[in-house]
């Protein structure tokens, strides 16, 4: 995959460029905090230090941080589980030598998803999560997130089998995240058992403690409007940014069908307490055709505080 410098930025990202983010507004009394984050993982291949260099200097001072896999790997799950309090005070240096702090730990699985029909795989990827859990505690982050998992039918698991099987991982999980303060997420993506509204509302209600990372991005592409989105708002716990639109998962910010004033006129209606994050993701077809993902980051980002001064 093409690596992005993080040393270059065009006269054209300027102007977007170290804006600072208004992270909250008063109204009815209330001071409502609505904070704007940057991801490390939505800037190509690059390592931890690597890219919160870049997050720092498009002028995020809160980040969400990629422990998965491809460019999900700013901390990796392994050296995370077997060194928790070294690669957490290695995370904490890079932070604060970059004036960051850290909201959510984007984690999705650990190669296997988390409803996988083979139990050992399942006793694996538990073990796994509690050590990340670990981590993510002596780190200070605010949150941990999964992905719900999809039905094995290629294993004869049957869509309810899916869904039991993930309701009781889950459990297990948030259970163990809470244990250390931490909030336990997952993101109802496509393709998942949680795609369509009622089924990640159903999710979440069967998992005490579970909360949502919403993508406004997953729905638009199943065709869901706004007002089919909005009822997964009070379970949302988090939530990313990006532009989308039906059948073009990523669009520029000016392009495609999300209205995010809409969405931040939602969330301050619903006296919302958390973080948007803006979360493009590197795709060397985007690439070729000419994106700067620096560029589009700072774009939305730019539009997201814009939406929050807007009172």
């Amino acid at each position: 995959m093409r690596r992005l410098s993080v040393s270059f930025f065009s006269k054209l990202c300027y102007n977007l460029l170290a804006t600072p983010t208004r992270e909250w507004t008063i109204f009815t009394g209330e001071i409502i905090m609505i904070r704007i984050a940057g991801a490390t993982f939505s800037f190509g291949d690059l390592t931890l230090e690597e890219s919160v260099e870049v997050v720092r200097e498009i002028g995020f001072t809160l980040v969400d941080v990629g422990a998965g896999w491809n460019n999900y790997h700013q901390i990796l799950p392994q050296e995370a589980v077997e060194d928790p309090e070294g690669q957490a005070k290695r995370l904490r240096r890079v932070m604060e030598e970059h004036g960051l702090e850290i909201s959510e730990l984007f984690i999705m699985h650990f190669g296997k998803p988390i409803n996988h029909p083979d139990p050992e795989v399942r006793q694996w990827t538990r073990g796994m999560f509690e050590g990340m859990a670990t981590f993510a505690q002596k780190a200070g982050f605010e949150s941990v997130m999964m992905i719900p998992g999809h039905v094995h039918d290629d294993l004869g698991q049957t869509p309810q089998q899916a869904f039991d099987t993930s309701v009781k991982e889950l459990r297990t999980m948030a259970a163990m995240a809470g244990e250390k303060d931490l909030q336990c997420n997952i993101e109802p993506c496509v393709g998942s058992i949680a795609e369509q509204p009622a089924d990640a509302i159903k999710l979440v209600e069967a998992v005490p403690g579970l909360g949502l990372t919403l993508d406004y991005a997953h729905q638009v592409q199943l065709g869901l409007s706004h007002d089919e989105i909005e009822v997964l708002h009070p379970y949302a716990r988090h939530f990313h940014a990006k532009q989308s639109a039906p059948g073009a998962f990523q669009a520029r910010p000016d392009e495609g069908t999300i209205d995010f004033g809409r969405i931040i006129r939602k969330l301050k209606a619903d006296n919302y307490n958390g973080v948007v994050c803006v979360e493009f993701v590197t795709n060397p077809d985007l690439l070729d055709a000419g994106w700067d993902f620096k560029c589009e980051t700072a774009r939305l980002k730019q539009i997201l505080d814009e939406a929050l001064a807007a009172g």
